[in-house]
């Protein structure tokens, strides 16, 4: 018990650190080049900076996380941006950065941030038995969205005041310290297998053997068009709070924040035994119908010409309660993924996931920013949950024996015991 309090430790200490650390330059970066340039094409071009190297690289990332010492690569990944934020802090010193150096820190970021990412999410069923892994991923999401509130927060009163100097040196610090602090990890033992296999041909065995997992497949497709549906939510509620309602960009900056409160409040209960998750498939299923019905929820105040303060009150509820469900969604799905996948295949299966759930985001802004401009955004959000909800039922009938035999296994593994 020891080993694992300590790893948990470890793990959200360094998680903390490192995602401090890129959401502070990520959040500065934009900020900067949209203030200095006035322009969104170059601001939409230093976000693209940053996605595009996770989608590319997320298999490859797998691939060697699985053949790979996982411990050397965390540590190795969180010097190298260490050693990055230190030399760019070094040269903003001695010239004035420009939209190109943004691009360039914003993609090497990337580029390492995703060998760590993969490697650190394939690595928790190695570093966690089994009992302690819905505690350890619900942790986790907590401390995403604590950095996600407390990032912006803290860059947007000190943008002003200090130098770009200082937020790339205070990343530089706080890598070093996630690196140091990641040699601490104490990983279970495992046989890697030997392959003479390319990284390529890895890469496609990964995909291959996520094809053959029925229940693992759909969820990973489930996942995808999940995550292109919240990409139109990202487009449309800023659209529905700010035109059509009416509400100020101060309030409509406590909105947003809403949706990190709801998914940090619905983590920390999921931490607890109260929340404890019995039944995963079962759980997950009953949680994206709901996800799926709530989708509409922007729509409500649009369709019933809310005033600003109602709607600004219905919206905080829809944040919160999306938040919940997007927590008690994900944590089943990861549970699942961490227990029924191959060790030897978590590091290709986890890379392959990102890259799929990552790659269709860029279509899905193209997508819906084309089409708010032709069809009303209440109608949008209408249209998106039909037909998320539609793919979320198709799929679970697909798995629904799946579902009956996890509840029979554990039903009958109680009755034994």
């Amino acid at each position: 018990m020891k080993k694992s309090f300590s790893n948990l430790h470890i793990l959200l200490i360094g998680k903390f650190m490192s995602l401090f650390a890129s959401n502070l330059f990520t959040f500065i970066a934009g900020l900067t080049v949209l203030t200095t340039s006035g322009s969104g094409l170059q601001f939409a071009i230093v976000l693209l900076a940053g996605t595009l190297p996770r989608i590319l690289l997320s298999p490859f990332a797998g691939a060697y996380a699985d053949k790979l010492n996982r411990k050397r690569v965390i540590v190795n990944m969180e010097t190298l941006n260490g050693l990055l934020f230190l030399l760019a802090g070094i040269s903003s010193l001695i010239w004035t950065f420009n939209v190109p150096a943004y691009l360039l820190i914003t993609a090497l970021l990337s580029v390492f941030s995703t060998f760590l990412s993969v490697t650190l999410s394939s690595s928790i069923p190695l570093l966690f038995k089994e009992e302690e892994l819905q505690r350890t991923n619900s942790l986790i999401q907590s401390i995403i969205s604590f950095s996600s509130i407390g990032t912006p927060l803290l860059a947007g009163a000190l943008f002003k005041i200090l130098p770009i100097s200082v937020f790339l040196f205070s990343s530089a610090v706080l890598f070093f310290i996630a690196g140091l602090v990641a040699t601490h990890l104490k990983f279970q033992s495992r046989d890697i297998q030997e392959t003479s296999q390319s990284t390529w041909k890895e890469v496609q065995s990964g995909f291959q053997y996520l094809k053959k997992q029925r229940v693992l497949w759909t969820i990973a497709l489930l996942a995808t068009f999940l995550n292109f549906f919240f990409v139109a939510s990202e487009v449309l509620f800023p659209i529905a709070a700010l035109q059509e309602v009416g509400v100020s960009p101060l309030q409509f900056g406590f909105l947003e924040s809403m949706f990190a409160i709801g998914f940090l409040v619905a983590s920390l209960l999921h931490a607890l035994p109260f929340f404890k998750i019995k039944y995963r498939l079962s759980t997950m299923r009953s949680a994206l119908i709901i996800l799926s019905l709530l989708f509409i929820g922007p729509a409500i105040p649009l369709y019933f010409t809310f005033n600003v303060l109602p709607a600004i009150l219905f919206f905080s509820f829809f944040a919160l309660l999306s938040g919940l469900f997007v927590i008690r969604a994900n944590i089943p799905i990861q549970m699942y993924l961490q227990t029924n996948t191959d060790p030897n295949y978590l590091g290709r299966v986890m890379g392959v996931l990102e890259s799929l759930a990552m790659g269709i985001t860029p279509l899905g802004f193209i997508l819906f920013g084309f089409l708010s401009d032709l069809i009303p955004v209440s109608l949008l959000y209408t249209i998106c949950m039909i037909c998320l909800l539609s793919l979320t039922l198709i799929s679970m009938h697909r798995i629904r024996h799946d579902i009956q035999a996890e509840k029979a296994a554990l039903q009958s593994a109680e009755r034994v015991s």
